[in-house]
């Protein structure tokens, strides 16, 4: 039986795991106005502190042969290397649907789209984003470190513990953490 996928899930394109090249071949094509998530405006600020200008939220990457843009909840470019980094904040219930969301495998041929276009992809649990913004910043930072060997970001974050990992949900667990109003409760006390 195939392993539940954890978060954080990271998906790294040949070229920038072999070293070959870091540049997307399919840039950004500007911002995007999908909704923004509960948690994103909170994590934004904390990615904006340590990576100052590197980060954009809702950007769009436009791929060959599709007629709509996919829009990244934030996304960073390494400056030493123009590595692309698509980062995803992944919610278990829409709050405009009140339907499951990024549940097992939902999210593959988007990742495919991305690591195509050779961007980094990053995807977060909301929950992890929304109780561990810090955490996350830390593990992006070592992302970045390991890939491109910028170290910058990685110093800024030696103090902060290592992310929580959290598993997927599939569609019938989602469902039930959207029964017992899971998602309210991580969000409110994010805000306590």
């Amino acid at each position: 039986m195939a392993k539940t996928p954890e978060y954080p899930i990271v998906v790294i394109p040949e070229l920038v795991k072999d070293k070959i090249q870091f540049t997307p071949l399919v840039f950004p094509s500007g911002q995007g106005d999908a909704p923004i998530g509960a948690s994103e405006g909170l994590f934004a600020n904390v990615l904006k502190h340590y990576f100052g200008e590197i980060v954009s939220p809702q950007q769009m990457m436009l791929p060959p042969g599709h007629r709509l843009p996919f829009t990244a909840d934030f996304m960073m470019v390494e400056p030493n290397t123009g590595l692309h980094i698509d980062l995803e904040v992944d919610e278990p219930i829409s709050f405009t649907t009140g339907k499951p969301t990024h549940c097992i495998g939902e999210d593959d041929y988007r990742n495919k789209c991305f690591v195509d276009a050779n961007w980094l992809v990053i995807r977060f649990a909301e929950e992890q984003v929304s109780s561990q913004p810090e955490r996350c910043a830390r593990f992006i930072a070592g992302a970045i470190a390991q890939l491109t060997d910028n170290n910058t970001y990685r110093q800024k974050l030696l103090h902060v513990e290592k992310v929580t990992p959290m598993r997927q949900w599939s569609a019938r667990q989602a469902s039930k953490l959207k029964k017992s109003d899971y998602r309210q409760g991580y969000l409110v006390q994010r805000k306590n």
